[in-house]
């Protein structure tokens, strides 16, 4: 990923500018705010000393972030002009025999003997000597490199060297600073490696896990829901003190104290479980709470899809600790009143519009028996028959 080209200039906007590149590059790139954080001192200590190195800054400015790896591109055009090009040699020339201390100045003057390597060959071999030796570079694009100069060097030599508050910034945060030049310009490159950031994504769902409700007693549970459900018993953890589980579920501070069963039963006939949760401790309310039908409340009832909706319907009646929804006389399985092909709507549909699956799915819903329950922990259950579009 390759950021937007900010221009260059020795104006307080330009660098303003290229901060929020940055902030904004590296959110796309999925950095965290410490990582960006660090971008942005790295970005603040280049244009720092390009510009004042360079005096006159012209040039762009850009990030680039593949899996972690940044890398921050300054280019620059250096003074060519022929009176400012004569200024800079001279400068330039006085500095042979004296000694360049701070990576600023050491940058500087790399700058200087690698423009005018081919002109004045002692003075770029006397800045590879005071970079630690090294021969003239042949290449016409010679290079610098932080990462190889340092190879044979400690970091506390390396510290000691370099003088100036960059050396906490470039020399201590940065993987990497590559000074090159290429006829009039000047390339700074500061390289950071940072562990490849998880992107966010939809998740891959592959099928339901399971429903969990909170028990008080997980033996009464258990015996309970294979009366209930003819659930079978799949496996069970007793007392289980995993902190990983309690950290989270959110219980950070008692995670160490956790203990809680859990038991797994299948419903026969569907590929749903039941999670049975009993804590122990940290122990929570005892008493279910009942909401009615039209409160918001979050995720209201399980249904299962059935064949014997009669029958169901007075086994769930007869159950104890068991209540139908609305326990008067009046309660039974019902039937969806007729249903309109003008009141189905699809979604990749005109609500003026109506074709056979309108029609269809119109003539189940108008089939489709059903009735509630809420069992002795307070979930709501529905039992449906006829509903051969949802789950299919």
């Amino acid at each position: 990923m390759k950021s937007n080209e900010i221009k260059l200039s020795n104006s307080l906007s330009c660098a303003m500018e290229a901060l929020q590149m940055v902030e904004t590059t590296a959110e796309e790139a999925g950095l965290n705010r410490e990582q960006t954080n660090l971008l942005r001192l790295l970005t603040e200590e280049m244009i720092s000393m390009t510009t004042d190195i360079l005096k006159t800054c012209q040039g762009t400015l850009w990030l680039e972030c593949e899996h972690g790896d940044c890398a921050l591109h300054l280019n620059a055009m250096a003074p060519m002009e022929e009176h400012a090009k004569a200024a800079f040699i001279a400068a330039s020339k006085e500095k042979i025999n004296a000694p360049v201390k701070g990576l600023k100045n050491k940058i500087s003057a790399l700058f200087a003997g690698l423009l005018i390597y081919h002109e004045y060959p002692d003075y770029y071999l006397s800045v590879c000597s005071s970079f630690g030796g090294g021969a003239p570079i042949q290449d016409a694009n010679p290079t610098w490199s932080l990462a190889e100069y340092g190879k044979d060097r400690s970091k506390e030599e390396k510290f000691a060297e370099m003088e100036g508050v960059e050396k906490s910034i470039l020399l201590g945060f940065a993987d990497d600073v590559v000074v090159s030049v290429r006829n009039n310009w000047v390339d700074l490159t500061v390289k950071k490696q940072f562990s490849a950031p998880v992107k966010a994504q939809m998740p891959n769902f592959t099928g339901l896990s399971h429903v969990c409700i909170f028990v008080d007693d997980m033996t009464q549970a258990v015996s309970y829901y294979r009366k209930l459900l003819g659930a079978t018993p799949d496996h069970y953890l007793s007392h289980w003190r995993n902190k990983g589980f309690f950290q989270a579920g959110g219980f950070l501070d008692q995670a160490e104290e956790g203990d809680v069963s859990i038991a797994f039963v299948n419903v026969p006939g569907t590929k749903l479980t039941l999670e049975l949760m009993q804590y122990h401790y940290p122990e929570g309310r005892k008493t279910p709470v009942v909401f009615a039908a039209n409160d918001v409340s979050g995720a209201r009832h399980v249904a299962l899809k059935i064949t014997n909706i009669e029958e169901a319907f007075l086994h769930i009646k007869s159950m104890p600790d068991t209540k139908l929804i609305n326990e008067t006389d009046d309660y039974q399985v019902f039937q969806i009143s007729e249903t309109r092909p003008s009141e189905v709507h699809f979604f990749d549909q005109d609500l003026r519009e109506t074709d056979e699956r309108n029609v269809q799915t119109a003539k189940i819903l108008s089939g489709v028996k059903y009735f509630y329950f809420i069992d002795k922990y307070g979930l709501q259950w529905e039992f449906e028959q006829g509903h051969s579009d949802i789950g299919d």
